[in-house]
């Protein structure tokens, strides 16, 4: 994630440009003194509204992480820990913008432990690690359930249900099936990453991202995790039964394997492994190049 995006901070100006243009010309037009003050009225309006975010974000990227937090995550999240110096800044830098960013609360808006919402930003900052230019795609932020499940009705302690990336709507997600995800080193789940996975496979889709990966040309995201579906000897798979339902679930889960037992994976299925490297921008079997992957 970057502080102010490059093309925010330009979209910013050019708005600002044009309202302006736009206020100088309906005064010209009109030839009234009453319409001058658009030239300046519409694009101060607009920076009233738009300014605001990309402060807050400068003003995050720039603040102290907290010891406490560090202590945490070194303790809870292994990726955070495997990182060398300048990971762990931009690992955190990214902690900072996705919770200044995202909204995170319980049910009927509870407030969330903070502990509760690192360990969701710092999903989205080991997914986010390998492509600096992505942006988390949770517009409606996450809602947290208690307990370990909830079911299709949405009450907590029923049901079978972990987490939940509804299209629309903010992503779900039981609180302690959180935590325990993060417990468990190198067992290949956790519910957040698996979650966030799906927004991330709409996002690509959406936007036309094009893979290489095993092929000899490049081929659509889409695609190119359908043939890698297709392809997927699930009778061997370390990937658990569920990801064989569907390729959504299979990518859901490949992904959380992917980052939680990375060595486990790319020794099982390396062509499925390159692709998530590529898909991520980054190898989590070696965090020193973990954050090296190209933007797209």
């Amino acid at each position: 994630m970057r502080a102010v995006p490059p093309l925010d901070l330009l979209f910013t100006v050019i708005h600002a440009l044009l309202l302006s243009l736009v206020g100088a010309a309906v005064w010209l037009v009109s030839g009234t003194a009453v319409a001058a003050p658009l030239a300046l009225v519409l694009p101060a309006a607009y920076l009233a509204a738009v300014l605001p975010r990309l402060l807050r974000r400068r003003r995050a990227a720039r603040a102290p992480f907290p010891g406490e937090w560090r202590e945490f995550l070194l303790a809870r999240s292994p990726y955070y820990r495997g990182l060398g110096k300048g990971g762990r800044e931009r690992f955190e830098r990214d902690v900072r913008l996705f919770l200044a960013e995202t909204r995170i609360a319980g049910t009927g808006g509870a407030v969330v432990a903070w502990t509760t919402r690192l360990l969701i930003g710092a999903a989205a900052a080991t997914m986010l690690h390998g492509r600096p230019a992505w942006e988390p795609p949770l517009r409606d932020g996450v809602t947290v359930y208690p307990g370990f499940v909830f079911d299709r009705e949405y009450r907590p302690g029923r049901g079978t249900l972990a987490g939940q990336a509804p299209a629309g709507g903010p992503l779900l997600v039981a609180e302690k099936s959180l935590v325990e995800g993060f417990a468990g080193e190198r067992d290949g789940f956790n519910v957040m990453i698996h979650e966030l996975a799906h927004y991330f496979d709409l996002e690509a889709r959406r936007g036309g991202l094009q893979v290489a990966a095993d092929r000899d040309r490049p081929a659509p995201w889409g695609e190119a995790i359908a043939a890698a579906f297709a392809r997927h000897d699930f009778a061997s798979s370390p990937l658990p039964d569920y990801a064989a339902r569907n390729e959504a679930k299979f990518f859901a889960c490949a992904s959380e394997m992917f980052f939680e037992a990375p060595q486990r994976l790319a020794a099982a299925c390396p062509r499925l492994f390159a692709l998530l490297a590529e898909f991520y921008g980054q190898d989590p079997r070696d965090k020193r190049t973990a954050g090296t992957g190209k933007d797209r």
